[in-house]
């Protein structure tokens, strides 16, 4: 199956979820003229990233109204986007919608906030504590949020759950440059080829622009198909549509050259887990 994926690389506005919901549905209007199957927005994509006291002025419940012009544009094209959710533990969360046939499919709470260094999450978020996947129209996916990316055992999982597709949305600062590149470009990348080529899925990371209280987001969007191959890229900095096509029959030349999830014993796994959860790793 062929289908084309839009990377909606955008600088949201901080703390404005009314001229950013404008935002998304002229995105989506222009991924919908591109003959895009789903569209990806970045983290916090609705809200901006470091809000501090306005978390809480920014929170939506995921069955808020406002999320009914994004529903009713959702039955033309998938929408996947970043929001504040107010919980119903009185919790907020930095959390992704996966939005389709009008109607929210999918709310991941993200399962590692950073909070050290210039990251303060944890002060002003809860940690999402559950894996998610969803059964599409092209595939099975995932979505995840910016440091989730860094955790294989998160990736691991989708990869157990035979996931076709992971969605990684992200407000990845800028931290130093090797020329015009960034440090943590070669990061993400690197983390990217290793999660395509072991574990045979397309990775779409999506990453925000612009600047937010000293803090810059320098982009470079991808979609990385199951042999490691890059479909589609964004130039660094600014904002913009990119558009890549995807063919599903990727997954299953990668898989049968290298059938790393036939041989897999989820038993075993799941004993050994036990174990060292207990105490016992002898």
């Amino acid at each position: 199956m062929r289908f084309k994926i839009s990377l909606a690389q955008i600088n949201p506005i901080l703390g404005d979820i009314e001229k950013n919901l404008v935002k998304h549905i002229e995105f989506t209007e222009k991924a919908i003229v591109e003959g895009s199957e789903v569209v990806v927005f970045p983290e916090l994509s609705l809200t901006g990233y470091t809000l501090r006291d306005l978390t809480y002025e920014v929170a939506l419940k995921a069955d808020s109204d406002f999320f009914k012009p994004l529903k009713e544009i959702s039955k033309n094209i998938d929408i996947i986007l970043g929001f504040v959710e107010k919980g119903e533990d009185k919790i907020t969360y930095n959390s992704s919608m996966y939005l389709s046939n009008g109607e929210i499919k999918l709310v991941y709470r993200k399962m590692f906030p950073p909070t050290h260094g210039l990251f303060e999450e944890m002060r002003f978020f809860g940690k999402g504590n559950s894996y998610k996947s969803l059964v599409t129209d092209y595939g099975k996916v995932a979505v995840i949020i910016c440091r989730d990316f860094f955790h294989p055992t998160l990736l691991s999982l989708a990869y157990l759950d035979n996931v076709d597709f992971v969605f990684a949305i992200s407000n990845m600062p800028l931290r130093g440059t090797k020329g015009e590149r960034p440090h943590i470009q070669d990061t993400v990348e690197n983390t990217s080829n290793v999660y395509t080529n072991l574990f045979g899925f397309f990775i779409i990371y999506v990453n925000r622009v612009g600047f937010e209280d000293g803090l810059g987001f320098f982009g470079g969007s991808f979609i990385q198909g199951p042999t490691g191959k890059y479909i589609a890229k964004a130039e660094l900095f600014n904002e913009s549509l990119v558009t890549g096509e995807v063919n599903t029959e990727d997954i299953y030349r990668k898989r049968v050259s290298f059938p790393l999830l036939r041989e897999e014993e989820k038993e075993v796994l799941l004993r050994n887990l036990e174990k060292l959860i207990g105490g016992d790793n002898d």
